[in-house]
């Protein structure tokens, strides 16, 4: 169904994706938006803001692989990366356009309807030149303990979406500015990750694919809530040792590594794989993701001790291919059936019995992987909530 005679004219805000052109995961998660509101005949523009390296060959490496890679997709002419110096302010003035003229950029920005700002990254002044801004969070919990330190102008948008599904609970522990947040769910483009034929998971690998952060800490009410992927796998770092089925990890642990975690987890036989050479483009990320048994997800610790309700876009993404998913319990079980497809966990006992569980009933577990993706995480359904929404 079209909303293309009721719905405005939505311009993306992003910082990250020209910057990160080996990020196949990162860069599916904003394919999911413009296939959807492609599908769905809004009319939308995408503004990319690149910080410059100082490395001219290396800047346009950047732009012009992410306009080539999107102008594949059939969005030539509707996305432009504004290159920034360094240290600028956020002004179109002080940037070099790429992808369109600078005058049809500048256009873009005078007649969106909205401004849909992933993460903050489109900040003053460029922000004020919006008639309107809705916030797409996927960092609940992080960003707004965040904001109590550093000014991230979530107040100057009139519309705040979060992926923390809990973080219009009265149980979230998480601070909320005292704002409005509305929940959405992870968006999952359907004919983007076609179901495939599972394998046995007895080989095929529960898996992820992640960075591994070796620090980052934020202070809350006297305490620190870690930010790092590490700690949260770590948590459950002798699992593999546990069960009968492979544990593997796409993580950025070269094989160069000197800290140790690399020899670290293998020693408790966790098999790990480059993610640069499985998942550097959209499409090999989705072929590592249907390569899968299953998914092994371990969240951010903030997003788990401020139950906040997160889940993974990456989660999604499997269940729509018919891989099932053993996720760390952040709350998003008050929000999205468990047990079937989705296994929850919190603790190394129900881990274990989470893999056993998939492994046991395996062929169950695929084929209501991809109905609870249909089901909950349509994107066409959840892009008309939030133009509704808007």
């Amino acid at each position: 169904m079209s909303l293309q005679s009721s719905a405005p004219f939505v311009v993306f805000g992003n910082a990250t994706t020209a910057n990160y052109p080996e990020g196949g995961g990162h860069w599916s998660v904003r394919l999911q938006y413009m296939f959807a509101m492609s599908e769905l005949g809004i009319r939308w523009r995408w503004l990319e803001i690149l910080r410059s390296s100082n490395d001219r060959d290396q800047d346009l490496y950047k732009t012009k692989t992410f306009l080539r890679r999107l102008s594949h997709y059939g969005f030539g002419g509707k996305v432009a990366v504004a290159l920034l110096p360094k240290s600028a302010e956020m002004d179109l003035a002080r940037a070099e356009i790429f992808g369109v003229p600078g005058d049809e950029a500048a256009g873009w920005i005078r007649d969106a309807d909205i401004l849909w700002n992933f993460c903050c990254s489109i900040k003053s002044p460029l922000l004020s030149q919006f008639k309107k801004r809705a916030l797409i969070d996927l960092d609940p919990g992080h960003i707004q303990v965040s904001a109590l330190r550093w000014d991230m102008e979530i107040e100057r948008h009139e519309v705040l979406f979060t992926v923390g599904l809990k973080m219009a609970d009265p149980d979230t522990a998480s601070p909320t500015l005292g704002l409005t947040w509305i929940p959405f769910k992870p968006l999952v483009y359907l004919p983007m990750w076609k179901a495939s034929q599972a394998g046995h998971a007895d080989y095929a690998p529960f898996s992820s694919v992640t960075h591994w952060d070796w620090g980052g800490e934020l202070p809350w009410e006297g305490r620190l809530l870690s930010i790092s992927k590490r700690d949260a796998y770590l948590r459950y770092l002798d699992l593999p040792l546990r069960v009968d089925v492979p544990i593997e990890l796409a993580v950025n642990l070269h094989w160069k590594d000197a800290t140790g975690d690399r020899e670290l987890l293998q020693k408790n036989n966790w098999r790990l794989v480059y993610p640069q050479t499985v998942g550097r483009s959209p499409s090999l990320y989705r072929r590592y993701v249907q390569r899968c048994g299953a998914e092994l997800s371990c969240p951010k610790p903030v997003f788990r001790e401020l139950r906040t309700g997160w889940f993974s876009d990456r989660s999604a993404a499997f269940l729509a291919s018919g891989r099932p998913v053993l996720a760390e319990d952040t709350g998003f079980a008050d929000h999205i059936p468990t047990g079937l497809g989705l296994v929850k966990f919190t603790n190394m006992y129900e881990a274990v019995s989470g893999i056993e569980e998939i492994a046991s009933s395996y062929a169950r577990h695929t084929k209501a992987a991809r109905e609870l993706a249909e089901e909950y995480f349509d994107a066409l359904k959840t892009v008309r909530f939030m133009i509704d929404s808007c």
